[in-house]
């Protein structure tokens, strides 16, 4: 098989209106189908509310489906998202895992109102809150608040003044650790995959710590490419997936169209070759 010849057919990195992107699961199936993808997953954050939705649309187009979620955990303090594939909605694990994590993300969203009130900001929580609706509620919707107020000027005027990391720095290690949460879903019969490895401040020597933590606790796989990212970035994930006999995944990690360079089903090619991929023996 050529090393494109399935290039831009499998997204398995997407993201809804239910968590924090901009098109609702039936409109997010459809641009992947107009755009060629054979085999396609949803996977918002922290919540499985917009699958059925989904899978509905997608068996409409008789486009393959995997359920999909990317949950919030941490190692050594740092914050880490996980992509779990092909797993049965109603699975106890996991939805115990997601409630918690729903719970976390309103007790991280008072929080974070309280310090912009320390900051001289009014108290943006309930309306947050309202504008969240069935979305997972988190910084953006803080950001949205203060645009509409007329508080700051832009979503990147929110970020670098009130909502950054190093505003916010106290809230970074709320997340369940790692280890706990692969240990809760390893023997679940689901695909546990690191989600985008390169974009974490880390090292290549913390890195491989990760992974061979991240392997050793029951993670099967990792993200070798996650939308535009740089070649030579793609082609170290490619080699560490094989040091660490790490399942190849990919995906788009799509969120809206902000750009001709963000579109379901468009990730930096990878070399499937030279990996072990992950979907092989789903389609």
């Amino acid at each position: 098989m050529p090393e494109n010849a399935s290039y831009r057919k499998v997204d398995l990195h997407t993201h809804s209106t239910f968590s924090d992107g901009r098109l609702s699961p039936t409109e997010l199936v459809d641009l992947a189908v107009e755009q060629g993808v054979t085999l396609f997953s949803l996977t918002d954050h922290d919540t499985l509310d917009g699958l059925v939705e989904a899978r509905t649309r997608a068996e409409s187009h008789q486009l393959p489906f995997l359920n999909g979620v990317e949950l919030s955990t941490q190692w050594k303090g740092i914050p880490l998202h996980m992509v779990a594939l092909n797993f049965d909605p109603n699975n106890a694990a996991l939805n115990a895992v997601v409630k918690e994590n729903q719970a976390i993300r309103l007790d991280r969203a008072r929080r974070i109102a309280d310090l912009l009130i320390k900051q001289g900001l009014p108290d943006l929580f309930d309306e947050a809150v309202a504008l969240a609706g069935k979305s997972q509620l988190g910084r953006p919707h803080f950001a949205t608040l203060m645009i509409e107020k007329g508080l700051v000027k832009d979503a990147n005027k929110a970020f670098d003044r009130y909502l950054g990391n190093k505003r916010l720095g106290s809230l970074r290690d709320v997340w369940p650790e790692l280890e706990v949460v692969l240990g809760q879903l390893k023997d679940q019969g689901m695909a546990l995959i690191l989600a985008h490895p390169k974009r974490y401040p880390l090292t290549v020597t913390k890195l491989k710590r990760l992974l061979a933590d991240f392997k050793a606790w029951g993670g099967t796989g990792m993200e070798v490419a996650s939308g535009n990212e740089r070649p030579d970035h793609v082609r170290l994930m490619e080699r560490l997936s094989q040091e660490f006999a790490l399942h190849a995944s990919v995906g788009s990690d799509f969120h809206g169209p902000f750009g001709p360079w963000t579109q379901v089903g468009r990730f930096t090619q990878i070399h499937e070759s030279e990996v072990d991929l992950v979907w092989r023996d789903w389609v």
